[in-house]
């Protein structure tokens, strides 16, 4: 298992090779129409123009599929880790492009959302930059973007070193985070929580710095739609009927708010060359594996 989860950190390395040459999103294999997670039930109505029997469509959405699409997309869109538990210092900064592949059971039927069908992986791409502030404080923001959609994420984070510097202790540190998805016209998604982890570095030929480390973080994953149609094709509006004071048919739906949590847990190593950082690392839960690496340079 752990032999698995190396070969795929070190094949998210070979990425980042090629990630400043890949081209803008090109298809939308990886949008998706939340439409497609509800049934469409039939129900015959009379024409309110013809008088004629027609059928009509009402919608029956799938919650649980909504819940379940929200949940691994959240965590794949959710942020990375990507640096160990020191800071940057008062002066520091920190500019980096970071490539992520995320697994997921594409056998799940809340996928059928997505214009591609079902997959079993996702990549993202980001830019990350980081200033160090006093009292061992750090702010970030984050850019993301989903290959192959129109969707990005934008995302900030404060972070705090509890304890670094020390010769012989590790360094420790706590951080927040929020990202927002934009680009994606069915679905409001954010993501919030916080992260602990502890690192320690090491000294390499006397040229470089190696860091591993791990830690915990607990994602707040938050969801909507907005006003969704089963049967777009149908310009038909609904009219009330009179024996009932309902509508004859409802095509028109919106899936309400959900807020998840998730536990992952997440493991990397930092090499520092002068002003360059290479750094791969792997984040793991119940329903999404995910392995990135990065490309920074310290300033």
């Amino acid at each position: 298992m752990v032999t698995a989860h190396m070969t795929k950190m070190a094949a998210v390395g070979a990425l980042l090779a090629t990630f400043a040459a890949s081209p803008a999103a090109l298809a939308d294999e990886n949008d998706f129409q939340l439409r497609r997670l509800a049934e469409r039930s039939e129900v015959t109505v009379l024409d309110p123009v013809t008088g004629v029997p027609t059928t009509r469509f009402n919608a029956v959405p799938d919650e649980a599929a909504f819940k379940a699409l929200s949940l691994e997309l959240g965590q794949v869109l959710g942020p990375k880790f990507l640096a160990p538990a020191e800071t940057l210092g008062q002066a520091g900064f920190d500019l980096g492009v970071d490539i992520s592949l995320s697994t997921v059971d594409g056998t799940g039927a809340h996928w059928r959302a997505l214009n591609g069908g079902g997959t079993d992986n996702f990549v993202t791409g980001q830019l990350h930059l980081r200033k160090g502030l006093p009292f061992s404080f750090e702010v970030g923001a984050t850019l993301g973007h989903l290959f192959n959609s129109e969707m990005f994420l934008v995302g900030t984070e404060l972070k705090f070193s509890l304890n670094e510097g020390f010769v012989y202790l590790p360094d420790i540190a706590v951080r927040g985070t929020f990202n927002t998805l934009v680009g994606a016209p069915d679905m409001n998604l954010a993501t919030t929580g916080f992260d602990i982890s502890i690192s320690k570095a090491f000294g390499v030929v006397g040229a470089m710095s190696l860091t591993p480390y791990l830690g915990y973080n607990q994602l707040i994953i938050i969801s909507s739609s907005r006003l969704l149609d089963v049967s777009p094709e149908d310009p038909t509006q609904p009219t009330i009927n009179e024996m009932t004071g309902e509508l004859d048919f409802q095509p028109e739906f919106v899936f309400g708010t959900e807020v998840q949590t998730v536990n992952r847990f997440f493991v990397g190593t930092r090499l520092i060359f002068g002003v360059l950082n290479l750094t791969l690392e792997g984040a793991f839960s119940g329903e999404v594996q995910t392995y990135s690496g990065r490309v920074g340079f310290d300033f």
